[in-house]
C-alpha cells in the first residue's frame, strides 16, 4: 500500500472511530493490515474498537496477535500491557498468566515470574488440568530452586497423577535440602514418607539412619541443578498443553538464567508465622509464610508478614515495595489499625521516609464528619485544615481555568497518591533515592499509557515519580493520562504543581512548561500559554505556536507528553 493511501486510510479509520462508527473503523483498519500484516499497533487498535461494540472474542483475538508481534519485535513491556488487556476481559485465562511469567523471566524479574506462574497454576488446578499446573510448578522450581514448598506441592500432585517415581524424586530433593540445613526432624518425616511409597529405597533408608548429619552431601542440591540453565530452559523447556509459545531471538533464549533469591519453607498458619516473627525467628517465619503464599499468593496478610521479615532483616527496598502497597490497600479497605501498625513498624526502621510519613497522615486523619477537632499529627502537620484529597493550588494562576470535559476525579483535585508526591518537597525532606525499580515502573507506566490502560499507567507512574530522576517525567506522563481521560483541568493543576516544585529545576523543566502551555492554549488561556511558549522558544514547536497565538489563530494539534526527554537532574 502506498504511503499516501495508508495515511489517508489511517485518518479515515480514526474519523470513523471518533464518530462512534466502530464497526466501520475496524473494517478500514483491517484493510491497512493487507499492506502491513505485522503491525502490532493496528491489532491493538482493532482490539480496543472491538471492545466498544462488545465483541469480546474479536478483541481477544486481535490482542493476542498484537502481543505476539510486540514480543517478536522486542517490545516486551507493550506485550505485557496487551496481555493484561486480555485479563481484564477474561481474568481466568491461565495461559495468559503463563505468558506474563515467561516475559518476566526474560526481563529478569523472577519474583514477578513466580507470582504469575502461581496464579496460572491455581487456575489450571481449578480447571482440573493438573499436568499443566505441574508444568508451572516446574518452571518455578527452575527459577527458584530453593523453594521447597513448591517441590512438596509438585510431589503431592505427582502422587495424585500416579507419577510415583517423579514424586519420590521431589521428596528426596526436599529431604536432602532439609538435612543440609540441619532441619533433622523435617528431613526424617520426608524420608519416612519416601519409604512408605518405596520400602526398598536405599538412599532414603541411608539418609533416615543418618538424618542428624547435615553435612552428608557435597554440594547443595540447588547449586548443581541451576548450573548452565538458560532462559530457554524455563520459557521453552516447560510448556503447558494448549499454551502459546513466545517467539524470542536466540540471543534472548540463550541468556543465563538468574535464579530468584532464597525462598524456602514449611507449612504452617498465619498465627504461627506471626508468632515466629514476634519471637525473632526470621528464617522460620519466612519459610512458613512462603509456604502459605504457595497456597494463596494474593493473601495480603501473608504478604505483610513477608514484608516485615524483610524489614527486620534490613532489606529495606524489598520491605518498602511490599508494605507500602499493603498499607495503602488496607487504608482503602478501612483497615486503619492494621495499616497503622505496618506504617509504624516501617518508620521504626526508616523514621525519615517521606512516603510512609505522608501515608501515616492520611491513615490517621479522621473523616471530617466524624470529628470536629483536628487529629494529632506530630510527624508532618498540615499548614491548614484540609480534607484527605487536597484542592490544587496553582503556582502562578491569576485566571480561572476552563472546566474539565469529563468527570472521574473531581475537577481541580488530585488523587491522594499523586498529592502525596509533593509533600516531601514542601516539608524539606530529601527525595527518595533513585534506582532500577523506578525505571521499571516508569517504563511499564509508559507502555500501559500507550496501550490505553490509563488507570494502570497512573499507578505505575506514581511509583516511578518517587525516584529522584523520574519525578518530572513521571508527573508529566500522569498529566498526559489525565488529559486522555478528558480531565484537562486536573492535568493543568498537576503540571502547575510540578513547575513550582524544586525538583523541576533541571533539564526537565522546559518540557513541563511546554506541556502546560499546550494545555493552556487548548483551554483558551492564550495569555498564559503565550508567556510560557516565549520562555522556551527552542523546545519542539513552541516558537511556531507563539507566532500563531500572537496572530490570533486557533490552537495547533498536539500529541501530549513526550516520553523520551532528559531525565530530571538535581
Amino acid at each position: 500500500m502506498a504511503p499516501e493511501k495508508k495515511a489517508a486510510n489511517t485518518e479515515r479509520a480514526r474519523q470513523l472511530a471518533d464518530a462512534g462508527q466502530y464497526a466501520q473503523a475496524i473494517k478500514v483498519w483491517r484493510q491497512l493490515l493487507d499492506g502491513s500484516p505485522n503491525d502490532a499497533n493496528v491489532y491493538n487498535t482493532i482490539g480496543d474498537l472491538a471492545l466498544k461494540i462488545k465483541n469480546n472474542p474479536g478483541a481477544i483475538e486481535a490482542y493476542h496477535k498484537g502481543a505476539r508481534l510486540f514480543v517478536q519485535e522486542g517490545f516486551h513491556l507493550k506485550a505485557i500491557a496487551v496481555y493484561k488487556k486480555i485479563l481484564k476481559i477474561e481474568p481466568d485465562r491461565a495461559e495468559i498468566y503463563t505468558l506474563l511469567g515467561d516475559l518476566n523471566v526474560v526481563r529478569g524479574l523472577m519474583h514477578n515470574a513466580v507470582a504469575d506462574f502461581l496464579c496460572s497454576a491455581k487456575l489450571f488446578l481449578k480447571a482440573g488440568k493438573t499436568m499443566n499446573a505441574l508444568t508451572l510448578l516446574r518452571k518455578i522450581a527452575k527459577i527458584d530452586p530453593r523453594n521447597t514448598d513448591v517441590r512438596l506441592r509438585m510431589a503431592e500432585l505427582c502422587l495424585k497423577e500416579k507419577l510415583k517415581d517423579t514424586a519420590i524424586g521431589e521428596f528426596l530433593y526436599v529431604g536432602k535440602t532439609y538435612q543440609r540445613e540441619g532441619r533433622a526432624a523435617e528431613a526424617r518425616t520426608i524420608f519416612e514418607k519416601i519409604l512408605k511409597l518405596a520400602p526398598g529405597h536405599a538412599e532414603a533408608r541411608r539418609r533416615l539412619d543418618s538424618s542428624d548429619q547435615p553435612e552428608l552431601d557435597g554440594p547443595e542440591p540447588f547449586a548443581t541443578e541451576a548450573v548452565g540453565m538458560t532462559v530457554a530452559d524455563v520459557v521453552q523447556g516447560e510448556t503447558v498443553e494448549g499454551g502459546i509459545k513466545l517467539s524470542l531471538p536466540e540471543s534472548t533464549l540463550s541468556a543465563p538464567l538468574q535464579p530468584a533469591p532464597e525462598a524456602q519453607g514449611a507449612p504452617g498458619s498465619l498465627s504461627e508465622a506471626r508468632s515466629l516473627l514476634a519471637r525473632g525467628d526470621l528464617a522460620k517465619a519466612e519459610r512458613m509464610v512462603r509456604a502459605l503464599l504457595v497456597e494463596d499468593a494474593d493473601q495480603l496478610d501473608y504478604q505483610a508478614i513477608l514484608g516485615l521479615v524483610y524489614l527486620k532483616k534490613g532489606q529495606i527496598a524489598a520491605a518498602y515495595d511490599i508494605l507500602y502497597r499493603i498499607a495503602q490497600a488496607w487504608h482503602t479497605q478501612e483497615r486503619r489499625e492494621d495499616a497503622s501498625e505496618l506504617i509504624d513498624a516501617y518508620l521504626m526502621a526508616e523514621p525519615d521516609d517521606s512516603d510512609f510519613l505522608q501515608l501515616k497522615v492520611r491513615v490517621t486523619q479522621e473523616p471530617a464528619a466524624a470529628t470536629t477537632e483536628s487529629p494529632d499529627l506530630p510527624v508532618i502537620p498540615a499548614p491548614e485544615e484540609k480534607p484527605a484529597v487536597l484542592e490544587v493550588k496553582p503556582a502562578t494562576l491569576d485566571q480561572e481555568v476552563a472546566p474539565s470535559a469529563a468527570a472521574g476525579i473531581p475537577t481541580g483535585v488530585l488523587e491522594p497518591e499523586v498529592e502525596a508526591l509533593f509533600h516531601e518537597s514542601r516539608q524539606g525532606s530529601p527525595a527518595a533515592a533513585g534506582g532500577d525499580k523506578y525505571e521499571m515502573h516508569y517504563d511499564l507506566g509508559v507502555a500501559y499509557k500507550e496501550m490505553g490502560l490509563l488507570t494502570e499507567a497512573i499507578e505505575e507512574l506514581q511509583l516511578a515519580a518517587r525516584g529522584r530522576t523520574r519525578f518530572v517525567d513521571a508527573c508529566a506522563m500522569i498529566a498526559a493520562c489525565y488529559k486522555a481521560q478528558r480531565l484537562s483541568t486536573t492535568a493543568i493543576g498537576l503540571l502547575e504543581r510540578v513547575l513550582a516544585d524544586p525538583r523541576c529545576a533541571g533539564p526537565g523543566g522546559p518540557y513541563v512548561k511546554y506541556d502546560l502551555a499546550v494545555l493552556y492554549e487548548e483551554g483558551g488561556l492564550t495569555d498564559k500559554a503565550a508567556r510560557l511558549f516565549a520562555d522556551i522558544p527552542s523546545v519542539f514547536d513552541a516558537q511556531d505556536r507563539l507566532v500563531r497565538l500572537q496572530g490570533g489563530l486557533p490552537p495547533m494539534e498536539h500529541s501530549s507528553a513526550q516520553t523520551k526527554r532528559p531525565a530530571s537532574l538535581l
